[in-house]
């Protein structure tokens, strides 16, 4: 599903908003076909670490690589021409995952799923409607296609937006909290596709609060507090050699 070469490469990560600084020298390897979960308290820096990976947040300083594009910020510094277009290549590699779906609530479930397709990568209509299917199909949906988000669950919503991040091929998906918003009984169908994904080598990075899915898929795990890393452990040195009161603390509250 991957190439040899997509990895993707955090160097002194900064960001903050006003005087509040939210990452703080964050420095992350993730390999090919590694499916990383990040965890930690609110407020910590997840999901701003996660939208900056594919720039949906400017960092102010650092360096990101992401399959071999690379772009390196400088705090003030507007991204220059080059800089620009490899943010725009990086993106084309990436696909995110959202907590809220963020689907066309005027599309049915198959036209999400192929708007970038038809729109972006100019594939004839025909031709993205059986792409569409397929992902559909490998999500549990196909019997959805023609239904329109109003009439889908939480949990059905939310498989048809990783078939739509599925669609444009990408070497790595980025998941932000994307059972957050499900009732507990939808979110296995959601974690379910998830899986399979990480099992068919997908690059993943996941930051969720689902801690059996960090325990049973993850390749290592992240704990983030404060913008910062404190640990970067796999799985089994996670939960059962950490002794960290911070981390204990939060695995006690999940």
């Amino acid at each position: 599903m991957n190439s040899e070469t997509c990895k993707v490469s955090v160097t002194s990560l900064a960001k903050s908003f006003d005087k509040q600084q939210v990452l703080r020298d964050v420095n992350l390897q993730v390999q090919t076909g590694e499916v990383i979960v990040i965890l930690g308290p609110s407020g910590s820096g997840k999901t701003t670490l996660l939208r900056s990976l594919n720039f949906l947040e400017q960092p102010d300083s650092g360096e990101i690589q992401v399959c071999g594009h690379r772009i390196k910020v400088n705090r003030g510094k507007a991204p220059s021409r080059d800089d620009k277009l490899e943010i725009t290549r990086l993106r084309q590699k990436t696909a995110m995952v959202f907590q809220s779906f963020n689907l066309f609530p005027h599309m049915t479930a198959l036209e999400n799923v192929i708007e970038g397709l038809v729109s972006v990568r100019r594939i004839p209509k025909v031709q993205a409607a059986e792409r569409g299917k397929a992902l559909l199909s490998q999500v549990g949906l196909l019997e959805k296609a023609d239904s329109y988000p109003a009439k889908l669950s939480g949990g059905q919503k939310q498989r048809v937006a990783i078939a739509r991040g599925l669609a444009m091929d990408p070497e790595v998906i980025f998941f932000d909290e994307p059972t957050s918003a499900l009732d507990p009984e939808l979110r296995d169908e959601v974690l379910i596709v998830m899986r399979d994904l990480a099992s068919a080598g997908m690059t993943m990075i996941v930051v969720t609060h689902e801690l059996r899915f960090a325990r049973e898929v993850a390749d290592r795990v992240i704990f983030m507090e404060g913008g910062i890393v404190v640990a970067n452990e796999k799985p089994e040195v996670f939960f059962s050699e950490i002794s960290n009161p911070r981390i204990q603390k939060f695995l006690c509250r999940y």
